[in-house]
């Protein structure tokens, strides 16, 4: 027995006999204040209207109720939005296919599609770096970080200072070389040149070439300075030669400042014979000697070992004018040719001690220009024309002293 009903426990239209023919009853049913009170095992009713209690749809008489079999057919405005069962949809539903773009038709598989991140939408090129990346990349891998041409923390051991680099301490090519094409070592400058001064602290300036010398070479007429402190009073250049073990040493070392000496000494050319002494011209150009000439000697103490020895000066052939002096030497000796006209070129505390040989009777002239010597006894000398005859002449206060000791036989 099936039954069509506009309105669900309201009334029902009729009974129908055949369920394979209940659409063509649809328009022409009438209602029934309810479902029938005492319907048969197996009897159905469409009811069309959905009313409270029951939807609509097909129900089927179980023998003690009824079961609502389903709904053949709803069309979507038949759907009421606020119900919870039985619902094509539902709001929220209904709300996302609100959103979809009008362009979206036939069917639509949104099951592979993603949010887009919160911070924005990927730009094109992001999907193509995210896929060069390895599988379960680990950037602290040490194989991964070298690979990618990086430095692990750890490979750095002066990792403090690296971090603390600042741009100020990269050179820049307006500050000349820089880093990638710098000077690696002293010995890649073929002329290397100071911007301050070398301060070489403790250390020393030394070569590794086998019996090397260290060359310092000034540039034209300079030379080699050993600088003093730089104070008027305190320390003097100095050059120190040390000793083998560089425990003690020599020095040569300049003159105070308040001496203002200024000069050059120029070494001798060779070296002198046993015992000679090192004697220096006005111009203190040196040379070795074994008979040194002192010119005005003044010696406050004078502590001899051996002997004085005298310059001693054999002159042949003397006349005229002739010169009392202690520079042709303290021992003279005259061979008288003429008559000699001696002149006083002798200095204070200077004397001389003139050996005179005359074997022709020639004489000297002891008061020749104004020439005034005081002799002991009184008077000068007689020449002896046989033997020498022995003159000592000495000055005192610009005065001349003269003697003779007599005649060598």
């Amino acid at each position: 027995m099936s039954y069509e009903s506009n309105f669900q426990g309201t009334e029902v239209d009729q009974a129908i006999t055949d369920v394979q023919t209940m659409p063509n009853f649809k328009a022409e049913a009438a209602n029934y204040a309810a479902l029938p009170g005492s319907p048969s095992t197996g009897d159905v009713v469409l009811v069309r209207t959905a009313s409270t209690g029951y939807d609509a749809g097909l129900y089927r008489y179980s023998g003690s109720a009824w079961v609502y079999m389903g709904n053949p057919r709803q069309d979507a405005d038949d759907i009421d939005d606020a119900s919870t069962t039985h619902k094509f949809t539902t709001a929220s539903d209904i709300s996302r296919l609100s959103n979809t773009s009008g362009t979206n038709t036939g069917d639509q598989n949104l099951s592979t599609y993603q949010l887009k991140p919160s911070e924005g939408a990927f730009a094109d090129g992001d999907k193509t770096r995210l896929d060069g990346m390895a599988d379960n990349a680990d950037v602290t891998d040490t194989a991964n970080v070298t690979a990618a041409g990086a430095l692990m923390d750890s490979e750095v051991t002066n990792l403090a200072q690296v971090k603390a680099f600042a741009s100020s301490d990269y050179a820049t090519a307006a500050q000349g070389v820089k880093a990638d094409s710098a000077m690696q070592d002293l010995s890649d400058d073929s002329s290397p040149q100071l911007g301050q001064n070398l301060d070489v602290q403790a250390r020393e300036i030394n070569t590794s070439t086998s019996n090397g010398n260290i060359k310092l070479n000034p540039n034209g007429t300079g030379c080699v300075e050993a600088m003093g402190d730089g104070t008027t009073s305190g320390t003097a250049g100095a050059i120190q030669i040390n000793c083998s073990y560089n425990t003690h040493g020599i020095k040569i070392q300049s003159p105070a400042h308040s001496d203002g000496a200024t000069y050059t000494l120029t070494l001798p050319t060779a070296v002198g014979s046993n015992n000679a002494v090192l004697a220096t011209t006005s111009a203190g150009v040196l040379s070795f000697t074994n008979s040194p000439t002192l010119t005005t000697p003044i010696v406050t103490t004078l502590d001899m070992a051996g002997a004085i020895q005298e310059y001693a000066v054999n002159v042949t052939s003397v006349t005229g004018t002739t010169a009392l002096s202690a520079a042709a030497g303290t021992i003279q000796r005259w061979v008288l040719s003429g008559t000699v006209n001696p002149t006083d070129s002798l200095s204070d505390g200077e004397s001389i001690t003139i050996i005179v040989d005359d074997g022709s009777g020639n004489t000297i002239n002891w008061t020749y220009g104004g020439l005034s010597v005081k002799w002991i006894g009184g008077s000068a000398p007689t020449l002896d024309t046989t033997n020498e005859t022995l003159i000592v002449i000495w000055q005192v206060n610009s005065t001349l002293y003269g003697m003779s000791p007599g005649v060598l036989s």
